[in-house]
């Protein structure tokens, strides 16, 4: 192992500035890792995600990123907040190049590949669109009365329909929206009981949004308890946004205008690690086809002792 490959270098995803977003650790070389290093670094770091790359293309891979994605307990199958940590990296560290025109590489994982669109923003700074599949509604039998106590809030801010968002090898989640803006501040959850809950169900996040925003240019702010994955909760999370996204335009709160919805969704402020997320939906026959979820990511600081040299 050399000097390089202990290097874990820290980014706030979904954030203009350094201390708001959701953190994730980037190794750049970690072709010789095993799985049971990843996980080992993985909770060493202790973030939300740790992300090793363990390639980058050429030739007939050219355009290709092989990228495994971990939390603190597990392996992740994709990572919306860690993507966008990932290829700001590459970019930063001039493995890929971007200009004012959109680049597209393909994200390959152990769960499959994506679409990722990369472009320089007039600051210059990159900014990152995960393409990802729409989610599907799954029969949900949670009600609001079962929720209300492990959120710590009244059942009469939660509103009715409660939903389960999944994704084919990807992540399920639990949809809770309620009434108010106060409603969402006021959340203070039992993480080992939602974790319960989500495990009962078979959701890996419990999603907690409103419509009430206080802001004409922000959808949704949305809260993400990730207990059941190692997170009791994330500060931005693009899959969860995408799920959030499919399912307000099955209930019909979104605005569909005259184009393809974007959705804007403000998360991590209750944790003081304020995000925005955005999400661009693909619509055909007024049913979503594609969805875009991205942002940037501030590189926040980096470490080289984190790893040792153990294997």
């Amino acid at each position: 192992m050399t000097a390089s490959d202990r290097v874990v270098t820290l980014y706030d995803a979904f954030s203009e500035v350094p201390g708001g977003g959701s953190v994730a650790g980037v190794v750049g070389a970690a072709s010789g890792f095993s799985a049971d290093r990843m996980q080992q670094v993985a909770t060493e770091v202790g973030a939300p995600a740790t992300c090793f790359i363990t390639g980058v293309g050429s030739g007939m891979d050219f355009g290709m990123v092989d990228v495994r994605f971990f939390s603190t307990i597990t392996e992740y199958p994709m990572c919306g907040h860690g993507t966008i940590a990932v290829f700001t990296w590459l970019v930063e560290e001039g493995l890929l190049e971007v200009g004012p025109e959109t680049v597209s590489w393909i994200l390959r994982t152990p769960g499959g590949n994506a679409a990722v669109n990369v472009v320089a923003r007039p600051d210059g700074r990159p900014e990152v669109l995960l393409a990802l599949d729409p989610t599907v509604a799954e029969p949900c039998s949670v009600t609001a009365a079962e929720v209300a106590p492990l959120l710590g809030i009244g059942v009469g801010v939660i509103l009715e329909p409660l939903a389960i968002e999944a994704a084919s090898a990807d992540f399920t989640h639990l949809v809770v929206q309620v009434d108010s803006l106060a409603a969402i501040k006021a959340v203070a959850p039992d993480h080992a009981a939602v974790a319960d809950l989500c495990r009962r169900v078979g959701a890996d996040t419990l999603a907690v949004f409103t419509t009430d925003t206080g802001d004409a240019g922000v959808t949704i702010r949305c809260r993400d308890f990730c207990p059941a994955v190692g997170t009791p909760e994330a500060a931005a999370t693009g899959t969860t946004n995408r799920a959030l996204a499919c399912h307000l335009l099955r209930q019909g709160l979104v605005d569909l205008g005259a184009g393809d919805p974007v959705v804007v969704a403000v998360q991590g402020v209750e944790m003081g690690r304020p995000s925005i997320i955005r999400t661009e939906v693909t619509l055909v026959d007024g049913l979503p086809t594609r969805l875009s979820v991205g942002g940037v990511a501030t590189r926040s600081s980096e470490s080289t002792g984190v790893m040792g040299s153990r294997r």
